[in-house]
């Protein structure tokens, strides 16, 4: 495992901070007065809710601001996200501090290995970055074998590792979701209310109950905190 900080994951989020998406799963809004850029891209991504999933997850797979601003995705959220990216400031400092740092070094290694031990896999090689923009959220994508998974070192006790812990889930029950929802998940949406969105929850639901079920027989000592986490998230 490795631990590492991104400014390009950093200008993502950040940028995608600054865009109220409203009653979403997704949404990051941190309250920032809405610029012209952010209101037109918060519409796109209503209308396009596919690449607006691609979107949540372009910082993580972006590797120069070039490749940042050019997101596979229709030019209706493109050209919004390109105009967005020039208002947020690409420069980032080094966290001062990473509560979370010391439980993900010390737990995550043997949660990882016993989130697929249960089917015969060892797990992929796994990178964490400090991304303070996405506060207690987290995000996550697998690169050339590698899963990225980014959320803010700087949260309070053991949040920071279940939600590295819940992102690490989804490549083991995503598959099988997938398949049981069939033509349905090309309507998949974090939009609460929008007819995707119970195929949203399908995902979420499969990696939370399978995560629940390696802490209970490989970390019982952290359920109390994932009833936290849980909690928090109304899962």
């Amino acid at each position: 495992m490795i631990l590492e900080t991104s400014a390009l994951a950093d200008h993502g989020y950040r940028a995608l901070a600054g865009v109220d998406l409203g009653a979403d799963a997704a949404s990051l809004y941190d309250g920032r007065p809405l610029s012209r850029a952010a209101r037109a891209l918060a519409v796109a991504m209503h209308a396009h809710p596919r690449d607006a999933l691609v979107l949540q997850g372009w910082p993580l797979r972006a590797l120069t601001e070039a490749h940042l601003a050019a997101p596979p995705v229709g030019e209706a959220v493109g050209v919004p996200w390109r105009r967005l990216l020039t208002e947020v400031p690409a420069a980032v400092a080094a966290p001062e501090s990473a509560a979370g740092a010391g439980p993900l070094r010390t737990r995550l290694p043997a949660l990882l290995s016993a989130l697929w031990a249960p089917l015969g896999l060892e797990p992929p090689a796994v990178c964490v970055l400090d991304c303070r923009p996405l506060g207690a959220r987290g995000r996550a994508v697998e690169v050339e074998g590698r899963l990225v998974i980014a959320t803010s070192l700087g949260e309070p006790g053991h949040h920071a590792l279940l939600q590295v812990f819940h992102e690490a889930a989804h490549p083991v029950t995503d598959a099988a979701v997938r398949a049981r929802l069939g033509a349905e998940d090309r309507a998949r949406s974090t939009r609460k209310g929008a007819p995707g969105f119970a195929a949203h929850q399908a995902y979420e639901a499969a990696a939370v109950a399978w995560g629940g079920a390696v802490l209970e027989e490989a970390a019982p000592d952290l359920l109390p905190e994932w009833a936290a986490w849980r909690t928090r998230w109304g899962i």
